[in-house]
């Protein structure tokens, strides 16, 4: 095998997809984990309209398969480094992306897991469309102030009713006045449970927002890249604009390197990623090397 696609998700199969077009050989390993399976929809996305985020997987999968990609229901764990490249479950291929992308770490509140994905939300991007001009709450992260302020800010513009919960943090008046300007406004108190979408204060006030947006914080799935020796900072896998890591041969695509990308940036990350893979085994298959 040319390469070994790690995840399947947008990012990875998009890159399978560039890959298998190329003619490369390549088998894509996924868990059937995504980062977005709880979600209704993936909004946000050229072409496709609202689709549950398993049914864009699945047609991508179709897509894939028809290009000669060997699709693995696997998750790998370890990926051992020879002479000739890397072997990945058994598999010998010159080339890995790892595409296996972050898990979210919600606020540590009662309730809101259980509504993650439908009643609760993170990215405006994502699903402010859906709740424009209705009442919306901004859940913080405790301890992380300014991600709640700038989370409330960016929502208010979907919405000029938006309150931010700052779950016990205390804003500086600079912040304040920032929040008052854009006609966001501020609860600091505790939060004592999440009915999503109400949020019940510690007083016993009840908010009723349409939908509650909620600050993450993001990590990575798998330490693969780790194990392999890549370069790892503010938890993203470093990769130049061709995803190359910093081991030659291994490849980082989507939210595994650039963690702030939309799922349609992901696929595109990864596209030109799988670019610079195709192009990097044609030189190596010229002798020119890594």
């Amino acid at each position: 095998m040319d390469v070994a696609v790690i995840g399947g998700s947008l990012a990875g199969l998009q890159a399978a997809l560039t890959l298998g077009r190329a003619r490369r050989r390549v088998v894509l390993f996924d868990d059937g984990q995504p980062r977005n399976r709880a979600a209704e929809h993936v909004h946000n996305y050229l072409g496709a309209e609202d689709p549950a985020p398993g049914e864009l997987l699945a047609a991508g999968r179709r897509q894939v398969a028809a290009y000669g990609v060997e699709l693995r229901d696997a998750r790998v764990e370890d990926v051992t480094v020879d002479d000739d490249g890397f072997v990945v479950d058994g598999v010998q291929v010159r080339a890995v992306v790892l595409a296996t992308g972050l898990w979210d770490e919600l606020p540590d509140v009662p309730g809101v897991a259980e509504g993650w994905g439908r009643s609760v939300v993170a990215c405006p991007h994502c699903h402010g469309w859906e709740v424009r001009d209705q009442p919306l709450v901004q859940l913080g992260m405790r301890g992380t102030p300014d991600r709640s302020v700038a989370r409330a800010l960016l929502l208010s513009r979907w919405s000029a009713d938006v309150v931010l919960c700052t779950d016990g943090d205390e804003l500086t008046d600079a912040q304040l006045d920032r929040l008052s300007l854009a006609g966001v406004k501020v609860r600091t108190e505790r939060v004592a449970e999440v009915s999503a979408p109400r949020v019940v204060l510690e007083s016993g006030e009840v908010l009723a927002p349409e939908r509650l947006f909620v600050v993450v914080r993001q990590h990575q799935q798998s330490d693969l890249a780790e194990k392999l020796g890549c370069q790892v900072a503010d938890g993203a896998v470093v990769a130049d604009e061709g995803g190359r890591t910093t081991v030659p041969g291994v490849y980082a695509v989507g939210t595994t390197a650039a963690p702030a990308l939309l799922a349609i940036g992901a696929a595109g990350h990864a596209s030109t990623a799988a670019v610079a893979v195709h192009n990097d085994l044609l030189e190596l298959d010229l002798g020119s090397g890594w």
